[in-house]
């Protein structure tokens, strides 16, 4: 798994990129692979309204 993690004060493309291998369970591959689940499960789709300039065609 490649994890980007969100490092304060710092954008995106300077934050570090971690290469993780599932070793054991219940250590840090399967923390991130619980929290990636977790976001899928409770996202919703992206509604534009059609007043918004940035809407998607």
């Amino acid at each position: 798994m490649l994890v980007t993690p969100h490092l304060a004060n710092l954008v995106g493309h300077d934050s570090p990129m971690l290469h993780l291998r599932r070793l054991q369970d219940d250590g840090m591959f399967d923390r991130f692979a619980s929290h990636v689940q977790t976001l899928w499960d409770e996202g919703r789709p992206v509604t534009h309204s059609e007043d918004d300039p940035a809407a998607l065609p």
